[in-house]
């Protein structure tokens, strides 16, 4: 095992850990009922793009499983932490900007949607959508952010870290 892969279970383990301990604590904004902002879905965003889709998936695991609502809430983070990492990790420098691994999280929410459809929770699906809305567009934030500090791609299986 290399310095890069402590590196990445490093990394793995504080943005997982942090997750988990969000959603146990119950720790979002809500207006109403309804949540509106949950730090989660940055976190786990952030593990499937700096870790890949195999971190993100497991820190998708992680901050599904504490907390309430994890029937919706798991297979979103899992979705948006395996896709999110999938669009990071293979789009490479020249096809796709970093902020687009955010198209990641919105097919976690277009899944979450899916499963409340099946199961009936249609009350649910609009809570959903205006979250999707705002969770996206601050995902594309801060992945705009990090991507400005530097011309580098987070890429630490083909490349040494700096």
């Amino acid at each position: 095992m290399g310095p890069d892969l402590y590196q990445r279970w490093v990394v793995l383990a504080a943005l997982g850990g942090c997750s988990a301990i969000l959603g146990y604590f119950s720790i979002f904004v809500s207006i109403g009922s309804a949540v509106v902002f949950d730090p989660r879905d940055i976190l786990v965003l952030l593990a499937g793009v700096l870790t890949g889709p195999l971190g993100g998936l497991v820190a998708g695991l992680v901050a599904g499983l504490p907390g309430q609502d994890r029937v919706l809430l798991l297979p979103l983070f899992v979705v948006a932490g395996l896709a999110g990492g999938l669009i990071a990790r293979y789009g490479g420098p020249g096809q796709f900007p970093l902020p687009a691994a955010a198209l990641g999280l919105g097919g976690g929410y277009l899944c979450a949607g899916a499963v409340a459809m099946v199961m009936g929770l249609h009350g649910e699906i609009a809570s959903l959508a205006f979250r999707s809305l705002v969770m996206q567009y601050t995902c594309i934030l801060v992945l705009s952010i990090i991507e400005s500090v530097g011309p580098f791609r987070v890429r630490w299986d083909t490349q040494p870290c700096n």
